[in-house]
Formats: C-alpha cells, structure tokens, sequence
C-alpha cells in the first residue's frame, strides 16, 4: 500500500494502542471495572477521544465522559458527554468512575467534596482505588497522560494534513508526517526512523544536505539556550559571518555567555549573544546592520510562529534556509508550514525527525520543519 493511502486510512482510524504499561492499582481498577461488567465513566477535560478508545480497548463499557468545561461536540465518538452535576440524578447501575485529570479545577473539587451525593457512592481515601461499601460504585484515579488533544484535532484537520503530505518535497518528509500523527491518532510510540538530534538544523541526517550550505552564513539563532545549538554549527567548522544567539530567559542566557567563554577568540568574535525575546517591535534592521539573513532557525517552546510573524519582513527581503520546530502546540504541524509556504515563493519544504528528549515517552519531540529557497537546494 503507498504512503498516501495508509495515511488517508491512518487518519480515518479508531484504534489506539496501549502507550503505557498497567501495573499495581491502575490494573486492579482495569480488571475490577472489567469483572463487574462495569458502566465506565471517564472524567477528563482533555484528549476525550484518547481515553474512550483506550478505555474501550481494554474491553470496557465505556458509558458517558464527565466535563466540567464547555465543548465544542455533544459526544465522543458514540459515547455522551454529560457534566458533573448530572450525575447527582444518574442512577446507572455499577457505575466506575476513573479519574484522568483529579485535580483540574471544577471536576476535581466536585469529585473530592460531592461524589458522596451520587446514589450509592460512598468514598474511602485510597491512593487509587476508591469503592463503596456494597461495592455498587468504584472510582480510580489515573494519571493524566495528555497530548494536547492531539488525537482529535489531526483527525479533524484531515484535508489540510493531506495538503502539508503533498508539499513535502521527498519520501522522507512524507514518512516523518505519517508516524508524528500516527503515534497521537494510535497512542503509540513514534515508529519511524530518527535522525540523530546533532544534525538538527543543518543535516537531515547523518551529514545528509537539504541546503547548501554558505561560507558567510548569517544566522539568526533564536532560543539560543545556553549556546548548545551554536556550539554544534562551530563544530561543523562552517565559517559564518555572523551568528546572532537570540535568548529571552535569563539564566539560559547567562549560562551561554559563560560557555561561549570557552570558544577560541576567533570564534567568539562572531557570536552577538542577544538577551531578548522577538517579537513584532524587534528591529532586525538595527541588528543585521546591514548583513542580509541567510539561516533562520528557532526552537521557542510553541512560540515559533509568532516568531515567523516578527521575522516576515527578512524571509521575504533575505529568503532565507529556515529551520522551525513544529511540535510542541498542536497547530503547529499545520499552522508553520502554512504560513511560510504563503509567503515563501520558489522554496521547497521538508520534514525531520531527531531523536527527543529521553523523558519523551511518545518520542515524538524534534520535529522540525524545513523551508529552502530554490536558489540553495542542493545540486
């Protein structure tokens, strides 16, 4: 089957996978709802359609979701969202409560000062599992394993995923965009291959060019962090003209100047560490003074497109090779690639994956999105 289609199918999908292992009262909670061919009630504000197509993986009658907050849609694929109110006049029989999210603000206090208000439900202080005393109602608290709702909004913004799919310019790109939505629509680990997290920026992969390359690059470094990303360009031995390290947090920029320290003075001496966060009123004219930008990169913790915004007047006037990361808001994946590709004629855009930080379960952190104007693809 090509690429395409399994992406189309893949985005179309209701199966989920088990990301995390259940173990200790987590699987007592799975296995008791199971035994009492339980009425499941999941309690959630966010990744609603995660949690019913894990709940209902695992064999359970999963019978209403519990919101306090308002949403946009009545149900979650076929099962009723209903608020916590409404439950002090549900009498469905072997209810099971599990909560994902017990300390979000309404929901939360709900169920720690009223849930003895619900017909039959009397509570005990248990880590996990709560039960009554007849044994008619449980609750089990899980830990929240949120994806930003993820899951949802890629299934929802079908057509404009399969817009970005026909952009990328190689079958690399296309594979790197089919399993970053595959482990949010599956909640499953990212499968796909990695480029090592050294080559972010300037390789694909292991000294693989999507660029050409300059001597006299003029490099604007934005979340610049304690100067890693400068060091790993340095090392490379490219010859810049100029890289301005862009670095908003005071510590982190302290700690660049400290490292920068280390450099040979040569190297030094190309580096303007900038304490600043850009934005709208940020003056590149005053900064470049004079240099034409030539290499744009920015890994800003979901700040990247506002970013592109402030730097909109450069990408036009300097084309520059661009460089963003695109996973940490959800929108991202869409909303980056959509921007550049209406203002950046004669570019083509690709897709990396590097390997994440090793907290990153999913292993779906370093996606990062690359634009390149024509006049520097590679030959």
């Amino acid at each position: 089957m090509d690429l395409r289609r399994k992406m189309l199918e893949m985005l179309d999908c209701t199966r989920v996978e088990e990301l995390y292992e259940l173990f200790g009262d987590r699987l007592i909670a799975v296995s008791i709802a199971a035994m009492n061919n339980s009425n499941v009630y999941i309690v959630a504000e966010n990744d609603l359609h995660l949690f019913v197509r894990l709940f209902k993986s695992w064999d359970l009658h999963v019978c209403k979701v519990v919101c306090a907050l308002p949403k946009d849609f009545q149900k979650v694929d076929d099962v009723e969202i209903v608020s916590p109110e409404s439950l002090l006049s549900d009498d469905t029989p072997r209810k099971f409560f599990f909560l994902i999210e017990p300390d979000y603000t309404f929901g939360g206090n709900f169920f720690e000062t009223r849930i003895n208000e619900i017909p039959f439900a009397e509570t005990q202080n248990n880590a996990f599992i709560v039960h009554t005393q007849e044994r008619k109602n449980w609750v089990a608290s899980l830990f929240k394993t949120s994806t930003d709702d993820k899951m949802f909004y890629f299934q929802s913004h079908k057509r404009e995923l399969m817009d970005l799919f026909d952009s990328l310019a190689d079958e690399t790109s296309k594979r790197a965009l089919f399993y970053y939505v595959e482990s949010y629509v599956r909640n499953c680990i990212y499968r796909g291959a990695h480029a090592l997290t050294r080559w972010k920026y300037f390789f694909g992969g292991k000294y693989e060019r999507l660029y050409e390359h300059l001597d006299g690059e003029v490099w604007i470094n934005c979340g610049a962090n304690t100067g890693d990303t400068v060091f790993q360009y340095l090392s490379f031995d490219f010859k810049p003209k100029k890289i301005f390290a862009f670095e908003g947090d005071a510590e982190y920029f302290s700690r660049m100047l400290n490292n920068l320290s280390f450099l040979p003075t040569e190297k030094r001496a190309l580096i303007e560490p900038i304490n600043e966060m850009i934005d709208e009123t940020t003056d590149f004219e005053k900064i470049l003074r004079g240099d034409k930008c030539t290499l744009l990169n920015a890994d800003i913790e979901g700040a990247e497109l506002p970013f592109l915004h402030a730097t909109k007047k450069i990408i036009r006037s300097d084309r520059p090779v661009i460089a963003i990361c695109v996973y940490h808001r959800k929108e991202d994946l869409l909303t980056i690639p959509q921007f550049l590709q209406s203002i950046c004629t004669d570019y083509i855009f690709y897709l990396r994956k590097y390997t994440p930080n090793v907290v990153n379960l999913k292993r779906t952190g370093e996606l990062v999105f690359y634009a390149v104007p024509k006049e520097r693809a590679v030959r």
